[in-house]
């Protein structure tokens, strides 16, 4: 009978289990990340023609700045939709480009991109830098005698005399 009652209780705890990893698969979060810009800042960006300061002051620091041209920036709104343990999806992007003049007001403001772009992959990763690894022989030869040093028992007592 005890055995029987183990069982059943096995089973229900893989039942219990198997359910909460379902109910866990579903669980969905969305992740905004960037400055987002709206279409009423954008138009009066473009009817007052502001200046990189009142920007500033109405939207924020840009996302982007290219360093080949210092008239040009680029606010970036990215939305991430990421399930469990799958890799994130791309719900929502808005990307603004603001050009300015000479004198650092707005010339355009327009909305380059408000659909997603599914080319664009978010990477969890880090950028390897090649030309610094190791073969398992170089790493071998620089441990050599690294882990286990021995001292002199004389420089030891030289050095308390002094």
């Amino acid at each position: 009978m005890k055995k029987i009652t183990f069982l059943a209780n096995l089973i229900q705890a893989k039942i219990f289990c198997l359910l909460i990893f379902t109910m866990l698969t579903g669980c969905k979060s969305i992740d905004v990340r960037g400055q987002f810009v709206s279409d009423d800042a954008i138009k009066e960006i473009n009817e007052r023609k502001l200046t990189q300061e009142e920007i500033i002051n109405l939207i924020g620091t840009p996302t982007y700045q290219p360093e080949y041209s210092n008239n040009t920036w680029y606010y970036i709104q990215r939305s991430l939709s990421t399930r469990a343990w799958f890799n994130p999806k791309l719900l929502e992007q808005r990307i603004v480009k603001i050009v300015f003049n000479e004198n650092g007001k707005a010339i355009e403001a327009k909305l380059i991109d408000a659909m997603p772009n599914d080319n664009l992959i978010a990477e969890k990763k880090y950028t390897k830098t090649y030309g610094t690894e190791q073969t398992s022989i170089q790493k071998f030869v620089k441990n050599i005698g690294r882990f286990n040093k021995t001292t002199d028992g004389k420089k030891k007592k030289q050095k308390k005399s002094k």
